[in-house]
């Protein structure tokens, strides 16, 4: 952190991505920012904070995302396959990491949500359309979303301040691909979204 300031004074240093801010991943988060106290005597310096705003499974031995290294649960939350694109979800995991910053002194930081999207398979139920609408919704909220308690002041209180898709191309989880590598052009999706940016005002 120091040598990157001393480099570059107006850089802004995040965190590694929280992969989705549940409870127990909120906790063990606590524990970082404990540990690096008292190891360092000193708060852990952050200037932004930032997450991956998957809906996965927190289960030992399952498919998802596990259990954060450390902690003894054998289980958080048991989201299904299903809940994907569940929007509600979503707009609650942003507003539970916000509350969490607030509660820790860290509102007046901007929030990144720096990964999101749809890695189930198409042939899981998630077709075109379906993953369209919820990338539709998400970016909908996240334009709109505002909260004087919760949102970052200089940003007139909106609770996110970027956010990346989830993936220009990726072969190991192609549902959300913007772009087909192969060629260069534009995937359905991709379209959506071209076309849905062109028009944004934020």
């Amino acid at each position: 952190y120091r040598l990157l300031k001393e480099a570059d004074p107006t850089c802004q240093v995040a965190i590694g991505g929280v992969s989705q801010p549940t409870p127990l991943r909120l906790a063990y988060l606590d524990q970082v920012l404990a540990a690096y106290e008292g190891l360092f005597q000193e708060p852990m310096p952050v200037d932004v904070w930032n997450l991956h705003n998957f809906i996965l499974r927190e289960e030992r031995d399952s498919w998802g995302v596990g259990i954060p290294p450390g902690l003894a649960a054998d289980r958080g939350q048991l989201f299904e396959v299903e809940d994907n694109d569940n929007l509600p979800v979503f707009q609650r995991q942003i507003v539970d990491f916000r509350r969490w910053m607030r509660e820790r002194g860290q509102q007046n930081k901007p929030l990144v949500v720096s990964e999101y999207g749809i890695p189930m398979p198409a042939d899981y139920g998630f077709d075109a359309q379906r993953v369209a609408d919820f990338m539709i919704g998400t970016f909908d909220y996240m334009l709109a979303a505002t909260d004087p308690g919760l949102g970052y002041p200089a940003d007139d209180y909106h609770l996110v301040q970027r956010w990346a898709w989830y993936s220009l191309a990726d072969d190991a989880y192609p549902t959300g691909n913007l772009v087909d590598m192969a060629d260069g052009s534009l995937t359905g999706l991709g379209q959506v979204y071209a076309d849905y940016t062109g028009t944004s005002s934020r």
